[in-house]
């Protein structure tokens, strides 16, 4: 049976969405232990139950699984930046606030796994950073650059917001990313993390203050 034929052909019903969560859960689970490369969709059948045909009639292809269980991830490690975007307070609180919740979110386990992955397979799947990319890292830089445009309005910080928010996320959370992604230093809690995420904070505000 031809590919095409598998997806159209549901048994008389509708895909549910049940179904789609319970492959996208199961591959996650073995793209982050196995390793993509290493995981057919006849694993991904056996750890969730079903068939290859199952899995075909929601996802046509293995790339198409990958993007679903990166979007679903992003959405996840973005639902708690996305809380605080619109947080009252000066410009130091707000930033603070965001780049908090960013780093909890990239810092948890399976985030840091998630990174792993797609450092590791990138060589050989191309695509799957420019997944990661479109659907993780983008978003999350646009929250912090919406966040900039509000600043901007306000008069609090001067330049282009896309650029303040690159500026900020290299300066405040790529480093403690990296940290915990190499395993350069011992991992540490937020609360240690903090007075560095602080000063960091002040030292953006500063260089971008409006003359």
């Amino acid at each position: 049976m031809r590919l095409q034929d598998r997806i159209c052909r549901t048994r008389g019903r509708p895909p549910s969405p049940e179904a789609a969560e319970r492959i996208v859960k199961a591959a996650t689970e073995l793209f982050l232990t196995k390793g993509y490369s290493a995981t057919s969709m006849q694993d991904v059948a056996r750890q969730f139950g079903g068939s290859k045909q199952t899995i075909y009639a929601r996802f046509p292809d293995k790339r198409a699984l990958v993007e679903a269980v990166v979007t679903a991830f992003a959405e996840r490690m973005l639902q708690s930046p996305r809380q605080v975007t619109g947080t009252d307070g000066d410009p130091e609180t707000r930033l603070l606030a965001l780049a908090d919740a960013i780093l909890r979110s990239a810092l948890a386990g399976e985030a840091v796994m998630m990174l792993r992955l797609v450092i590791s397979e990138c060589e050989q799947m191309p695509e799957l950073a420019e997944i990661a990319e479109r659907r993780a890292r983008i978003p999350g830089q646009m929250l912090v650059a919406d966040v900039m445009s509000q600043l901007i309005h306000e008069g609090r910080v001067s330049g282009d917001p896309d650029t303040l928010a690159r500026q900020f996320t290299d300066l405040a959370l790529v480093p403690h990313i990296w940290d915990r992604l190499t395993l350069a230093r011992p991992a540490r809690s937020m609360e240690q993390i903090g007075p560095e995420l602080e000063a960091a904070t002040r030292l953006f505000l500063k260089a971008a203050r409006p003359e």
